[in-house]
């Protein structure tokens, strides 16, 4: 087997490190649950950014991740999904910016600094800058993580290292934001994405 592109991770790895996880899952309650999500998700009506944006939470961050924002089950100790997250200076003026969402670990005890950072846009709304806004969605997201890790030096327990951009169809997601030097054009609808030259 081999790999037509360089990936994230190969193949040879996934399949040496979850054959057996892979093959209990085949044909599992659980895949079909998914199938029937995602057969769901192919047959909705094409919503603008924000209509869209909490069914999309629900149906992959919720459903099928299993995250949960406050006030759901399994977040009476913490909750992992934080939608409309304010970081001060990540602005597209320099004022505050807001990701379309957070993941992490939030509670009223503890820290709430996210993991991951997402910039979330509709299926027709293209992964380039947007009318008033010279950022693409890439970019938005590169800055919400560089201002949401100001003031931190490194060794704190949890550090806003992942960026997810997505527009509902196609998923990108990238360390601490390395692969969005440049924004991002969407080359058509067979879920493809590459950088503008």
């Amino acid at each position: 087997m081999s790999d037509l592109h360089d990936a994230f991770v190969s193949k040879s790895f996934l399949r040496s490190h979850w054959d057996l996880e892979y093959r209990v899952w085949q044909d599992s309650d659980n895949e079909k649950a998914l199938d029937v999500r995602l057969a769901l998700w192919a047959k909705r009506t094409d919503l603008n950014e924000t209509s869209a944006e909490s069914a999309f939470i629900d149906v992959f961050f919720r459903e099928t991740w299993g995250y949960v924002q406050t006030g759901q089950r399994g977040s009476e100790t913490g909750f992992s999904l934080y939608p409309r997250f304010a970081i001060p200076g990540a602005g597209a003026n320099g004022g505050s910016g807001e990701a379309d969402l957070a993941i992490g670990y939030f509670s009223t005890a503890l820290s709430q600094s996210p993991q991951a950072l997402s910039e979330l846009k509709g299926i027709r709304g293209a992964l380039m800058p947007m009318r008033g806004n010279t950022r693409s969605p890439g970019c938005q997201c590169l800055d919400y993580l560089s201002f949401a890790r100001r003031g931190m030096i490194g060794s704190e327990p949890v550090l806003p290292t992942w960026g997810i951009v997505t527009e509902a169809e196609v998923l990108s997601l990238s360390p601490n934001g390395s692969c969005w030097r440049r924004p991002f054009q969407s080359r058509n609808r067979q879920k493809t994405l590459r950088r503008t030259p």
